[in-house]
């Protein structure tokens, strides 16, 4: 063989190679951005939980305050 032939059979190889931890990138990145997609669900539904809770809480507190306006002064 030839030393041109060497090289484009080297260069071959070296796009093989090239091409296949490209591929292995992309796919690493693919799992990355479903696993970024996911959490952001997550998050988006924690935040609404959150709001929720802080309504009801919000509203519990509001009903204490009004039950301790109503009974007055402790006469203990």
């Amino acid at each position: 063989m030839s030393a041109l032939e060497n090289a484009v059979q080297g260069l071959a190889g070296a796009l093989d190679a090239l091409e296949s931890r490209l591929d292995e990138r992309l796919a690493d990145l693919a799992a990355h951005g479903d696993f970024s997609d996911a959490a952001r669900r997550q998050a988006r539904a924690a935040r609404t939980h959150a709001g929720d809770a802080s309504e009801g809480l919000a509203a519990a507190i509001a009903d204490l305050k009004a039950l301790i306006a109503e009974t007055g002064p402790s006469k203990e």
